[in-house]
């Protein structure tokens, strides 16, 4: 079993490997050990020959969150290091604050039994294609573009949620959690902003595919069309694009 430690570095990376018997963590728990929290990765990771750091056994581990984040939200982090030629610390960044008291003071689990019922027409988005239930994740080249096409009487509609690089940190925690537990149901986002942990995604929509934002330039240098091809491909469903 691996382990993406948030703050413990081991070698180039923060992964390392767990080896104790009768173990019970189970994929995407998150564990503390003293101050510093872990992510169980799974008993795979992608480059394995690289991670070869050992998790001390002297070391006590405690679950502090079951099911932290979900097996398809681990799956896309192993699949974008593999992807991408990158490594685990890059791509996290991307996923998760690395910041994991913070994030956790953060969670928000109400309950909206209304959520479902709210059903907005796709063309407020302007799009064609949105989802009756379950999550819409709509990703626009940029805030711009997000602005222009999507109606203004949509912008602060309940279960709806926009979110940009630009946004704040705190904004961005509260969305993890607001995305994980199904209190959203229209995602719109821009490209760095689409690595959200859904609970239940039914439609995948990407604006304008042919624009150079959704290259990115830094490690790693994922292609937004792709990352979202391999996320509906998860989700078995379609990727819907809008020129």
């Amino acid at each position: 079993m691996y382990l993406y430690g948030f703050t413990t570095f081991a070698g180039i990376d923060k992964v390392m490997k767990l080896d104790r018997d009768n173990l019970w963590f189970s994929v995407g728990d998150l564990l503390q050990s003293d101050d510093e929290y872990f992510l169980v990765l799974g008993d795979d990771v992608s480059f394995v020959e690289q991670y070869t750091a050992r998790f001390p056994k002297d070391r006590q581990l405690e679950l502090i969150y079951s099911g932290f984040v979900s097996k398809k939200y681990i799956d896309r982090v192993h699949w974008m290091v593999a992807q991408y030629y990158s490594t685990y610390r890059n791509v996290m960044k991307y996923f998760l604050n690395q910041d994991i008291e913070l994030l956790l003071k953060k969670e928000i689990t109400k309950k909206l039994k209304w959520l479902n019922k709210i059903q907005l027409k796709s063309e407020l988005f302007g799009i064609d294609c949105v989802a009756e239930k379950g999550q819409t994740l709509i990703v626009y080249p940029d805030l711009w573009t997000m602005y222009m096409m999507v109606d203004k009487s949509v912008r602060d509609e309940a279960g709806v949620l926009l979110l940009g690089s630009s946004d704040t940190q705190v904004k961005k925690d509260k969305a993890f959690w607001l995305v994980k537990h199904g209190l959203v149901k229209y995602v719109l986002v821009t490209h760095a902003e689409l690595f959200q942990d859904f609970k239940d995604l039914k439609a995948v929509v990407l604006v304008h595919p042919y624009k150079r934002y959704y290259a990115n330039q830094q490690d790693p240098r994922y292609k937004t069309p792709e990352v979202l091809s391999y996320l509906a491909d998860i989700w078995k469903i379609k990727l819907e694009q809008v020129d």
